[in-house]
């Protein structure tokens, strides 16, 4: 009886390998008609013929050429979705500025990656945007399945982070995918990267340093402050304490007024207008 049940399994295991073998022959000559003809083009027949399979069993797994072409879009996601969907909660235990930049680099990483293990993978992708407008369910597929997914674990992501000057986390995690998509499309879509040129790590720290701002240290934190206003006195915290009496706005409308007057005694020593003056003096001329 054990015997008999190891032949069993023997069988089923080569019945699922022929199965995946025929599925896997199907998809490439599915893949190869679509991208030599184009979707509208492509027929069941043609696909038949590439794989090298009878019709009865491609019509077995696929009922139509839509839902062979989904097939090829699944395989497609789940080649760069796990670029996108990047659902391990570990990931996003660090800090803004380390998982950002982790999540830009992985994928961009994992698209370059793609690229170059399979030469199909650009050709798919345009394929897919060429036939959305004919058929959007396609390109549908492709959105809710992998862009949708990563701007919402992102968006909860920056919505746990309330120290962000964000006003708007979902918008500003399409931005930043956006950003990231839009340099894919010009290096590798377009192949227009000599056109415009750009270093992968000075796109990826702007984006970054516009979503959680620049990284500041303690030692040049003042130091612009201290060079305008070496004279006054800083409190412990690094304000600084108020050297007038006056309130504010009435100190600046006398410092104001001061300034006209001097500008107009100037001017006049020097038989210019006052607009005259200020421009030559933005151009660095030296007055007595």
């Amino acid at each position: 009886m054990q015997a008999r049940k190891k032949t069993i399994n023997k069988a089923d295991n080569l019945d699922t390998s022929q199965s995946e073998g025929k599925v896997e022959a199907i998809l490439r000559g599915a893949m190869q008609e679509f991208l030599r003809h184009g979707f509208a083009a492509t027929t069941m027949d043609k696909v038949t013929a590439a794989a090298g399979v009878s019709k009865t069993t491609v019509y077995s797994y696929f009922q139509d050429k839509e839902k062979l072409f989904i097939a090829l879009i699944e395989r497609l996601i789940a080649t760069c979705g796990g670029a996108l969907n990047q659902l391990n909660p570990e990931i996003f235990q660090g800090q803004p500025r380390e998982v950002l930049t982790f999540l830009a680099n992985n994928l961009l990483n994992q698209f370059s990656k793609n690229v170059s293990d399979t030469p199909e993978f650009l050709d798919l992708i345009r394929l897919m945007i060429g036939e959305s407008g004919r058929f959007p369910m396609l390109a549908h597929h492709m959105a809710s399945n992998v862009d949708q997914k990563f701007v919402q674990v992102v968006s909860e992501y920056l919505r746990r982070h309330p120290e962000l000057p964000l006003t708007d986390a979902e918008a500003t995690t399409r931005v930043f995918l956006g950003t990231l998509i839009h340099y894919t499309m010009i290096e590798y879509m377009l192949q227009a990267g000599e056109i415009m040129p750009m270093e992968r790590e000075r796109l990826i720290k702007c984006v970054v340093d516009l979503i959680v701002g620049e990284p500041k240290t303690d030692e040049n934190k003042y130091a612009a402050i201290r060079e305008k206003t070496s004279r006054r006195k800083r409190s412990s915290s690094g304000k600084f304490e108020q050297d007038y009496q006056e309130p504010k706005q009435v100190r600046s409308m006398r410092l104001t007024d001061t300034a006209w007057e001097k500008l107009d005694i100037l001017a006049r020593e020097n038989n210019l207008t006052r607009s005259e003056l200020i421009e030559r003096l933005a151009r660095g001329e030296k007055f007595e």
